[in-house]
């Protein structure tokens, strides 16, 4: 394929050697004469293993070049990559200027010459920011861009490695021939191919770096911990990382509504207390709790405003296919649902007051002590609430869902639905112990 490549930085240089050593054509657009220069001369602007060596070998063979002028490399293209820097603002927001400088400039360009093209951004942005660049493409060539994304994960050392053998392709688009382009792009690959809607694909690269820096964070914290007691802080976290069933894996990482029970609340409060005594400060371990907690408050302010005053809470215990009430976040929002006065009933077969005994009882007795009264034995006795809250998947939920008209508050979506939009979710992994 015959490719531009827009911003000669860290992702734009390396995916055009990487490109280019896999066959294609690429014209390389930077405003930055010296970048430009350097490539044209067989040499990296930038430090990165052996990518010097594939800029050289790509001259050589006749398949990069470079140039400061956007008008002189998408006549030659079919494909368009945007590769500038967006860098943070003061106060945390992206900057999005050489974006939109970028793609003012490749709408003109095409729009001069009359041609089609497909744009696919790689920049780090958020979705908004790609809803403003879609506004400059339509606005300036209309009908003559496919926008779509395609996300990078290169890893500052290893890029290269890392072009070649990611754990996956994504592409964000709606339109059939630019997934197409992409899909032919990167065929010599066996990496999964992954296509999402342009602003979901976005979403991905921001959770995947927020849980790199979560992951750096938590292993810093527990290894304080360790260190301060005497604990081999690396052999703890080995036999944690070997764990591919929970620890490393899809597990608890769906999302759901907030985490309770006997074990996850108590063991978090037990770190913290550790690390107080050891006079440590943990601030992630220490928000964990906190962020839980707005979980809950989140899905307290939908049903506030939602308006509906009859209620129906589907699932008590903590976690489905257990009678475990204790710390129970449905608790915990049935609670402050009563203290402001709606008027709540609770479907869950599992948890029958007559059997609830020790400290199930004792915990269920200091929160709700008039729970009996709460409970109903049958599904259909929910039919003419207001607003069904969904917590667990009993038998006969998508029959009553199908039959009510009440609205849906799925709390394993965090989302208003209509009954025919209720779907049961694939894996129960979202959250408990």
């Amino acid at each position: 394929m015959n490719i531009g490549i827009v911003g000669l930085g860290y992702v734009g240089a390396v995916s055009a050697a990487c490109l280019a050593d896999a066959g294609h054509h690429i014209w390389g657009v930077d405003v930055n004469a010296e970048k430009v220069r350097i490539i044209n001369e067989g040499r990296s602007p930038i430090v990165e293993n052996g990518l010097g060596e594939k800029i050289g070998n790509a001259r050589n063979a006749g398949r990069l070049h470079a140039t400061v002028n956007i008008e002189e490399a998408l006549p030659e293209t079919e494909l368009c990559f945007v590769a500038v820097a967006t860098p943070s603002r003061p106060n945390g927001q992206i900057d999005p200027a050489h974006l939109f400088r970028a793609c003012n400039q490749i709408a003109a360009a095409l729009k001069k010459i009359g041609k089609q093209q497909t744009v696919a951004v790689r920049s780090s942005i958020l979705p908004i920011i790609f809803d403003d660049c879609r506004q400059i493409f339509d606005s300036v060539a209309p009908g003559l861009v496919e926008l779509c994304v395609n996300p990078e994960f290169l890893r500052e050392g290893t890029a290269i490695r890392d072009f070649r053998e990611p754990p996956f392709i994504l592409i964000g688009t709606d339109s059939p021939n630019a997934e197409a382009a992409l899909r032919s792009l990167y065929a010599h690959q066996a990496s999964p191919i992954f296509v999402l809607k342009a602003r979901d694909a976005l979403m991905v690269k921001y959770a995947s770096n927020a849980f790199h820096a979560l992951k750096v964070a938590f292993a810093n914290e527990i290894a304080a911990v360790c260190e301060q007691s005497g604990v081999d802080a690396e052999a703890v976290m080995n036999v944690f990382c070997s764990d591919a069933v929970l620890n490393i894996s899809r597990r608890y990482l769906m999302p759901g509504f907030a985490f309770g029970g006997s074990c996850l609340p108590k063991d978090l409060r037990a770190i913290l207390y550790a690390g107080k005594h050891l006079d440590l400060q943990l601030p992630l371990v220490n928000a964990i709790l906190s962020s839980n907690q707005e979980v809950i408050e989140r899905a307290f302010q939908k049903i506030r405003t939602s308006g509906k005053h009859r209620l129906a809470l589907i699932g008590l215990s903590f976690k489905s296919n257990t009678d475990d009430l204790r710390e129970s976040p449905y608790v915990d929002l049935a609670e402050r649902l009563l203290g402001k006065g709606y008027d709540l009933r609770i479907y869950d077969p599992n948890v029958v007051t007559a059997r609830l005994t020790g400290a199930n009882k004792r915990y269920i007795d200091a929160v709700i002590p008039h729970l009996s009264r709460l409970l109903v034995g049958s599904l259909q006795e929910l039919a003419d609430a207001e607003l069904i809250i969904v917590g667990h998947r009993f038998e006969g939920l998508e029959g009553l869902l199908a039959k009510t008209n009440a609205s849906v508050l799925d709390l394993a979506r965090a989302m208003m639905e209509t009954p025919s939009e209720t779907k049961a979710p694939a894996l129960d992994e979202s959250s408990g112990s």
